[in-house]
């Protein structure tokens, strides 16, 4: 069954919130049959797409965790069971803690690339067999600008996105003799609710030597994703990837992610420890000083 003959099968993760949710919302507006999968299925709010009267296919909400094998073994084989292909896979499902690579625990490592590096790799490899099986099929991935640095107290965070890109790099051309296309999405900071997911997360006391970095960090990722872009944006890009005939494979979305992907280019190693202090603005925390009262570092 052709892409053009009927609506395409697109299973979308982490689509309780953010840009999950309104990728829900893009691809079910054109038409699309989106499998809306979240954690918990109650959390769903996708009501609005049924009052809205443009919506040809309604999205099919389920039950995924992706860090859980057999919740994705189960959620693959409903899928295909029901609609019998999976023409899209996005997957948007992911976790950011902050905190220095000291005080974080391993359990905190292996919870970020669980759901951050293991499952979309898992899921993919899941959805393959049946897309090889079609010679056909899209895998995007949501990844992070900061895949491309090491950002100061959010390390863990931009390994993960920095492995899973390169993950699905390499996948991008194992697959593409079998129909599939692989691509990644790196955006920079855009107005959803993850800001709030971060801040609920435990953190080291105040006896850490790291108390006072962590806190002006976080603050300025606040800051930043306070003044982020509408993550409508991204949503729209991500439909727009799953028409491209020969998409790319990394879309960098945002002015800042632009900035700083050309920024980087061509950069020797001084001047790229330069630029990361300058923009993590801690300049005041490698001379050992006080952490600025207000206000951005001149």
């Amino acid at each position: 069954m052709s892409e053009e003959s009927s609506p395409r099968v697109v299973v979308i993760t982490g689509c309780s919130s953010g840009f999950g949710n309104l990728c829900a919302r893009e691809f079910a507006r054109a038409g699309e049959q989106v499998i809306a999968t979240m954690r918990d299925p109650a959390k769903a709010d996708l009501a609005p797409l049924a009052a809205a009267g443009d919506a040809q296919v309604n999205p099919d909400v389920r039950a995924l965790d992706v860090t859980d094998a057999d919740s994705i073994a189960h959620c693959v084989a409903a899928v295909i069971q029901d609609y019998g292909r999976i023409d899209v896979l996005i997957n948007n499902a992911g976790i950011h803690l902050l905190g220095a690579m000291e005080d974080m625990s391993e359990e905190s490592f292996r919870q970020v690339f669980e759901t951050n590096f293991f499952g979309p790799l898992n899921l993919a490899r899941a959805v393959l067999p049946h897309m090889r099986a079609a010679g056909q099929g899209r895998i995007i991935t949501v990844s992070s600008i900061g895949s491309l640095v090491g950002r100061v107290i959010d390390g863990v965070y931009c390994a993960s996105k920095s492995a899973v890109e390169t993950a699905f790099e390499a996948m991008k051309y194992e697959v593409q003799r079998f129909g599939i296309q692989v691509s990644v999405v790196c955006p920079s900071a855009f107005r959803t609710s993850i800001g709030d997911k971060i801040s609920e997360q435990a953190t080291p006391g105040e006896d850490s030597p790291y108390a006072s970095l962590l806190a002006f960090r976080r603050d300025k990722v606040h800051e930043s994703l306070a003044a982020g872009g509408d993550p409508q944006e991204v949503a729209s890009l991500i439909r727009q990837i799953a028409a491209e005939p020969d998409p790319q494979f990394r879309y960098v979305v945002g002015d800042k992610a632009q900035l700083m992907q050309q920024t980087l280019t061509g950069l020797g190693d001084a001047e790229r420890q330069q630029l990361i202090k300058r923009l993590a603005e801690i300049d005041w925390w490698v001379s050992g000083a006080d952490r600025p009262q207000q206000g951005p570092q001149e």
